[in-house]
């Protein structure tokens, strides 16, 4: 969804195709959102994420113990020092002999080795300390949808998004894929599992970060959202067979009589979180039995206008006051927060 933040930032249309055999489309425009444009890769709000083949460091991220993992360390040589398991408290803390309580949260194994190092130099001589990661329970991943297990995971080290989705058991076969999303610390990331998983685009190989949730709806699971001038805006559920226009607007209690634009309904449609396509369609003409019906996409926004619009920024700008008000993990949350920023 965040490709449509072209709208606002200035970024010009990669094509526009001439009407289709629908007859009722007067325009139809392919967008592809700046930052994805410029070969940024995939980013939530206004932060680059980093991606498993190339990392911002040249390095893979280390793991960073948390509450809730347990280490395992020895100092060699002394007695009683050795294979010891030690729990890391809800304060971020482990409790070891001689030194007693020792904060290790947000460090990792190799950081936690230098610290004891230099916190058991005052009892032994040049000590030689080792820390390995026992157990991980404080990296939670959550995976929500079409998975073959979802729920809770952890992460035991660095992890990719591939990496991630095999914690799950990968995902069911009808798990609609152009609308699974990367939900992290609030936001909607633009991370395309569709082209990451059927078209071998290991760009979208973001290393995952402790809180990460992942979202995978099925296709019939997916809603329409029909707002503007019609009786009673809402999100409206995409179904098994899918939603055609009329029907989608007759369902959200169809146009206000007098007030509703039909000739210049607009259509939103993400193709990718990246990309998408506006639509302009004359509605008028399937009524008067002129064209069929349009057939909608899972997560296609429909705004019936009760004015005439000048253009996109324009009919942007009056549909997001409404959009923000329809909840639904696949709203178009990323458009929303991309143009308000």
């Amino acid at each position: 969804m965040l490709a449509l933040a072209c709208l606002v930032a200035g970024c010009s249309p990669v094509g526009v195709t001439a009407p289709l055999g629908s007859g009722g489309v007067v325009e139809r425009r392919l967008v592809t959102a700046p930052l994805a444009a410029a070969g940024r890769g995939p980013t939530c709000g206004d932060q680059q994420l980093d991606r498993s083949t190339v990392s911002a460091s040249g390095s893979v991220p280390g793991y960073r113990v948390g509450s809730g993992d347990r280490l395992r360390l020895n100092i060699f040589g002394e007695a009683g020092m050795n294979d010891i398991s030690a729990g890391v408290d809800a304060d971020g803390y482990i409790q070891l002999p001689m030194v007693e309580a020792v904060r290790v949260s947000g460090l990792t194994t190799r950081e936690i080795m230098a610290r004891l190092k230099d916190e058991y130099a005052a009892f032994f001589i040049d000590p030689w300390v080792t820390v390995e990661l026992e157990t991980a329970e404080s990296a939670s991943l959550f995976f929500l949808g079409e998975f073959r297990t979802p729920g809770v995971r952890y992460m035991n080290g660095a992890t990719s998004l591939i990496e991630a989705l095999a914690l799950a058991g990968g995902l069911e076969e009808d798990a609609f894929l152009p609308g699974a999303r990367l939900l992290r610390d609030n936001r909607i990331c633009t991370v395309d599992l569709d082209a990451l998983l059927r078209q071998g685009d290991f760009s979208q190989n973001v290393w995952m970060r402790a809180g990460d949730a992942i979202y995978a709806p099925r296709r019939e699971d997916m809603s329409v959202y029909v707002i503007g001038s019609v009786a009673a805006p809402q999100a409206v559920p995409f179904g098994a067979t899918g939603r055609t226009l009329l029907e989608a607007i007759a369902i959200a209690g169809g146009q206000v009589p007098g007030a509703s634009l039909m000739s210049e309904v607009r259509i939103i449609r993400s193709t990718t979180p990246t990309s998408g396509e506006l639509i302009v369609f004359d509605a008028r003409r399937v009524l008067n039995g002129l064209a069929p019906d349009f057939r909608l996409e899972p997560g296609d926004v429909v705004w019936v206008p009760q004015n005439a619009v000048g253009d996109w920024n324009m009919a942007i700008t009056a549909i997001l006051p409404t959009l923000e008000l329809i909840g639904g993990v696949v709203t178009p949350i990323a458009l929303v927060q991309s143009l308000q920023e």
